[in-house]
């Protein structure tokens, strides 16, 4: 029964750690959305004008939403091998959300500085 505990843990972390992840998405899709819009209007004075969701679909990248949200399931499941509870009480899994949450950025910059060509 314990290692199913621990494996329950890991999975309800990760889930936390991607609901955080999945915040920091939503608002950068939002950002990009925007930047689209911004790039399709200054280039529309250049024959054939492209629409912003022709900018959109460029500068979208689905291999990185999916690796930036598998990242955040990590760092969820990181957290949560720093817990010393057994309860996942309301402000462990806002904790474990803002792990999912900040935590992708130190992971994505410790990747950047081990692989700076990827």
């Amino acid at each position: 029964m314990e290692n199913e505990s621990v494996l329950i843990n890991l999975l309800l972390a990760g889930i936390l750690g991607l609901i955080g992840q999945g915040i920091r998405v939503i608002i950068g899709l939002k950002k990009l959305k925007e930047e689209a819009a911004t790039v399709a209007q200054e280039e529309a004075a250049a024959p054939p004008a492209p629409a912003a969701k022709t900018v959109y679909d460029d500068l979208f990248d689905s291999r990185k939403l999916w690796l930036s949200l598998f990242i955040g399931f990590i760092a969820g499941c990181l957290a949560n091998l720093s817990r010393t509870d057994a309860e996942f009480s309301k402000d462990v899994q806002l904790a474990i959300v803002a792990a999912g949450y900040a935590g992708t950025d130190f992971i994505e910059g410790i990747f950047k500085k081990l692989l700076p060509n990827h």
